[in-house]
């Protein structure tokens, strides 16, 4: 592949112009990988017992609601951040996903999509940690993971 750049004073926005040879293997998806792109942040600042850290997103599983906090938990800690579920679903890369009122789930880190009649199960990877998602947002979240996104 090659990649050319080029710095332009006019726009805003970058723009991406991709040329392809005809009958290029797998184009719709290299398609919609560069469509789903964006130039979001890779870490988000938490808190843990009055100390304030860089969180890396990938090691993020799920973000809880409860109250008026907002919980974020890794496989093994869970931290606190100021932001409100709803700014976080805004800022998150497509891979974050809203599954309730009060979740959001990393669904890079789904093993599992569960449904029954007590409710749709999701569990992690590597992880003792699990919700539940809520039958407005089941169809969105299986659907996500059928696409892999």
């Amino acid at each position: 592949m090659h990649v050319t750049v080029k710095t332009e004073t006019t726009g805003a926005e970058p723009t991406l112009t991709l040329h392809l040879p005809p009958n290029y293997p797998n184009a719709e998806q290299l398609l919609a990988q560069l469509e789903n792109f964006s130039a979001t942040a890779v870490s988000l600042t938490v808190s843990q017992a009055g100390q304030t850290l860089q969180l890396p997103l990938a090691k993020i599983i799920f973000f809880e609601a409860s109250g008026h906090q907002v919980r974020v938990h890794t496989r093994d800690a869970s931290y606190q951040t100021t932001q409100h579920l709803y700014e976080l679903t805004e800022a998150l890369p497509a891979n974050f996903l809203r599954i309730s009122k009060s979740a959001i789930v990393n669904t890079q880190l789904v093993t599992s999509l569960t449904k029954s009649l007590t409710g749709n199960l999701v569990e992690f990877d590597q992880t003792h940690k699990q919700l539940y998602a809520s039958r407005r947002y089941y169809r969105g979240l299986k659907q996500s993971l059928e696409k892999g996104v």
